[in-house]
């Protein structure tokens, strides 16, 4: 049996894509798709109201040719709504990008929860729905998943075709910054339906995750003598020279402490450098709960 039969067969994946009045920046991604060895199984036109006589013809001509030429791949079509179910004319209020947002997270979300890659395209719709593409792709996307632009010859776009020759248009990979080192569906994020809910959701726990890795550095890195001269710099700004005075030692002394503390810092946060702004930023948070929960008053600036 060649390599190629003994070969696991891709994953089912999922094209979501903005459907303007062009239809052809759909199929174009479809075929592209598809000559990269893409198991499509679904495809996603998020569209504004049919009422529109070019979207409405846009629609007819996906569904003419996905019964045509895609017979294995369904097309959903999914409207832009408000939460009454009455048609979006166009993206261009707060509750119509706040809609989007929602419909593209849910379709994203939904896509994961059943084990499909998805390919998100942003390429055509409105500028809005490409940022808002991005942050659910920030919130859900895990390795496999992908952002796509495309890019087409001056020629395939004159002639609007559906379909282009060989070397006329390509997906082009657009870079998303997962939000989770983890799959999002075994996450909190996965508890939410709202984007809204699920960025709230994030930045607690965030905050949280970073409090811990604070308290365990200060804790269990950093001597007790590196932990005092490390709280008077993060919590009061003190120069060396005062946080000696403070803690009866010598300047050179603080700044040997204070060094030793930025080499560890860099080693428990991997980073390339850390000095006193570095510090002051991973440790201000944990310092103040840690001095609010002590009940104790800022001393005051020497």
């Amino acid at each position: 049996m060649s390599a190629l039969s003994d070969a696991a067969p891709a994953p089912p994946s999922v094209l979501i894509a903005p459907l303007s009045s062009k239809p052809q920046l759909v199929t174009i991604a479809v075929d592209l798709l598809c000559a990269r060895g893409e198991r499509l199984c679904e495809t996603v036109a998020l569209h504004t109201s049919p009422a529109r006589s070019a979207t409405r013809a846009a629609l007819a001509t996906l569904d003419g040719e996905f019964a045509h030429r895609y017979p294995d791949t369904a097309l959903r079509s999914v409207c832009l709504c408000d939460a009454q179910g009455r048609p979006f004319g166009d993206i261009d209020t707060e509750a119509a990008a706040r809609a989007a947002f929602r419909m593209l997270y849910r379709e994203i979300k939904t896509a994961k929860q059943q084990g499909e890659r998805v390919h998100l395209s942003i390429a055509g719709g409105r500028k809005v729905l490409a940022v808002y593409a991005m942050a659910a792709a920030q919130l859900l996307f895990d390795a496999g998943d992908q952002v796509w632009h495309l890019v087409s010859s001056p020629d395939l776009v004159s002639r609007a075709a559906l379909h282009p020759e060989p070397g006329e248009s390509t997906l082009l990979p657009i870079p998303v910054l997962r939000w989770s080192a983890i799959s999002p569906v075994l996450t909190e994020l996965a508890l939410s339906d709202d984007p809204f809910d699920a960025v709230t959701r994030y930045e607690r726990w965030r905050q949280a995750d970073a409090q811990r890795a604070a308290r365990q550095f200060v804790q269990q890195t950093l001597s007790p003598a590196e932990r005092e001269v490390v709280s008077l710099m993060v919590r009061y700004g003190l120069t060396n020279a005062q946080i000696g005075k403070r803690t009866y030692r010598s300047a050179k002394t603080v700044g040997h402490q204070l060094s030793s503390a930025y080499r560890k810092a860099r080693a428990a946060y991997a980073l390339a450098r850390a000095d006193r702004h570095t510090l002051t930023s991973l440790l201000a948070a944990y310092f103040s709960l840690e001095e609010a929960g002590n009940g104790s008053k800022p001393a005051e600036r020497l």
